[in-house]
């Protein structure tokens, strides 16, 4: 029991993969549903995959950097291919802008908020909720969803990343793929310098937040030794 009780979320997060890679590699990828037990299985990856979210360990002390591991999955994956079948299915239409303004300043920011709100109400202070935002937001500008906008969606990789309109902004010009990589890679010291900053501190000595008010109610509990009041152990 105790087994099941540390590996619970582990075992339902291999369920889950395996049967998210049935359903993307086996099943059509359709609106129309032709066999019910299609949506018998679609369900069954969707109950693993909470499981394992539901039971996954979270008594670690860099807990919130583990929050913005699905920004990857959106980044790498989900936006690119979601704004690939956009922008060639609204190509020279006013839709296009509108894809962009939902998928890009609405959607996205919302998913990021979302996760740091989230991590807020699990009791998540607010310097690591602010930290999630940052890190968040910066991935997108640093070009990684541009790097991975045509291997998402099975090509090759871009020659020039000339659809990067907000690296073209700071450059001048659009950069290559290589450049672009090297653009994303100059990112890390900047989440380096994120996870670093003391923010809760520094809301701390503003007086916005309490500052370990559990190590400081532990301080309180202990016995002073001094007291005469204090139980006193008598050694032979």
């Amino acid at each position: 029991m105790k087994l099941l009780k540390k590996y619970l979320w582990l075992i339902c997060m291999f369920v889950a993969i395996l049967g998210l890679a049935f359903v993307w590699f086996c099943l059509p990828h359709q609106s129309k549903i032709e066999q019910g037990w299609w949506l018998v299985v679609k369900f069954a990856v969707f109950v693993f995959a909470v499981l394992g979210i539901s039971f996954f360990p979270n008594k670690f002390k860099w807990n919130y950097l583990a929050c913005c591991l699905p920004f990857f999955a959106f980044l790498c994956l989900i936006i690119p291919r979601a704004s690939y079948y956009g922008i060639f299915g609204t190509l020279n239409t006013p839709a296009q802008g509108e894809m962009y303004t939902n998928l890009y300043l609405l959607c996205y920011p919302l998913i990021i908020m979302s996760v740091a709100f989230a991590h807020r109400l699990s009791g998540g202070t607010p310097g690591h909720s602010i930290k999630i935002c940052l890190i968040g937001i910066t991935m997108i500008f640093s070009g990684i969803l541009d790097l991975c906008f045509n291997t998402a969606n099975g090509h090759g990789l871009a020659n020039s990343l000339d659809y990067a309109y907000h690296i073209i902004v700071i450059f001048g010009h659009p950069l290559t793929w290589t450049q672009g990589l090297i653009f994303c890679l100059c990112h890390i010291p900047l989440y380096a310098l994120y996870i670093w900053l003391p923010l809760d501190k520094w809301f701390g000595r503003l007086g916005l937040i309490e500052v370990e008010p559990v190590k400081q109610l532990k301080q309180e509990e202990q016995p002073n030794p001094a007291d005469p009041a204090d139980p006193v152990k008598v050694h032979d």
